[in-house]
């Protein structure tokens, strides 16, 4: 009987050893709308189940067509739409770099086509200089179509201590600004184009398509790297559509906001936040006293100190003042 229990207590031992040796390989969470996945697989998706396992094998005779940004941000998120012949049940996303994919279940955007949507959220810590998504569907059958591929690029952009980011699906003049605590609108507590660096130290790094100069990267980024001062308390963010340099198509973004490595709670009660600029919106050329905010999130107060004057980067920029 006391050899029994000795080799019930050693099987309990080495289970517990695999699970922490499991949760080592994986990346976790604390947004429930982001699966859990394997460390390395470089994004998650949003409301998706990650599958362990090789893909299933296609038996339908197309593949779907898939719109999503080219150009990506450690960080960052990508707002993918899936134009399909046949109802879906579910979307299938996968990295063809390795193991694995998610299933999205599909659900119509009630356009006049079959048309199915999903985020992606990609590791702070993922760099390699480019992925290969491939995504698919499987129909109300269980039958599952051809394979569509693509691959998108990296862009530089800090990830650091607070990160906030920006993407959008198409070649738009959409900019991306902060307000830090206890700031106001065109301060020197104010992050955005013609104020690229806060007197905090956080900088607009990443900034696209100024005045309709298309570059196609889409994406904007604000970060704060382990020398800035994160100050605590509330924080605004605005989405501003400066120059609507195609007013005949709408423009759907993301919006993603980490804080020491997780994405933080908003005000929205979620993260990321997704929204849309609709056909012939208005230009707006940065009155942001025009328009509401897209979200509020709070930085708690962990002791967090500004930083001595010597490593503080400098006076704020006006690199984009020239040109807007």
């Amino acid at each position: 009987m006391r050899k029994k229990s000795i080799l019930l207590a050693l099987a309990c031992m080495a289970l517990a050893i695999a699970i922490v040796a499991c949760s080592k390989d994986s990346k976790k969470n604390n947004n429930p709308s982001l699966p859990d996945h394997p460390a390395g697989y470089g994004f998650a998706v949003q409301g998706a189940t990650f599958v362990e396992g090789t893909l299933p094998e296609s038996t339908l005779g197309f593949a779907p067509e898939v719109h999503m940004n080219q150009n990506f941000i450690s960080g960052g998120a990508n707002y993918v739409t899936v134009k399909s012949e046949v109802e879906a049940s579910k979307v299938i996303v996968a990295h063809s770099g390795q193991e694995g994919y998610y299933e999205v279940p599909a659900t119509n955007l009630l356009t006049k086509e079959i048309v199915y949507d999903f985020i992606m959220v990609f590791d702070q810590e993922f760099t390699d200089a480019s992925l290969n998504v491939i995504v698919a569907i499987i129909d109300k059958n269980g039958e599952i179509s051809e394979y569509y591929t693509t691959t998108i690029t990296l862009v530089e952009a800090g990830a650091g201590t607070l990160q906030v980011s920006l993407a959008f699906n198409n070649d738009k003049d959409i900019d991306l600004h902060l307000i830090e605590p206890n700031g106001a609108l065109y301060s020197d507590k104010h992050i955005g184009f013609n104020n690229r660096e806060s007197a905090n130290g956080g900088e607009l790094d990443l900034d696209s398509n100024p005045v309709c100069d298309i570059d196609g990267v889409n994406n904007e980024n604000i970060t704060y790297s382990a020398e800035d001062y994160v100050e605590p308390g509330r924080y605004t963010v605005y989405v501003d559509m400066y120059e609507n340099c195609d007013p005949s198509i709408a423009t759907n973004f993301v919006l993603t906001i980490f804080y020491n490595g997780q994405l933080i709670q908003t005000d929205k009660g979620r993260n990321p936040i997704t929204g849309t600029f609709p056909v012939n919106e208005p230009s707006n050329g940065c009155d942001l006293n025009n328009i509401r905010p897209v979200c509020h999130f709070t930085i708690p107060d962990n002791g967090q100190q500004p930083p001595a004057k010597s490593l503080k980067k400098g006076l704020p920029k006006f690199l984009r003042s020239q040109d807007k």
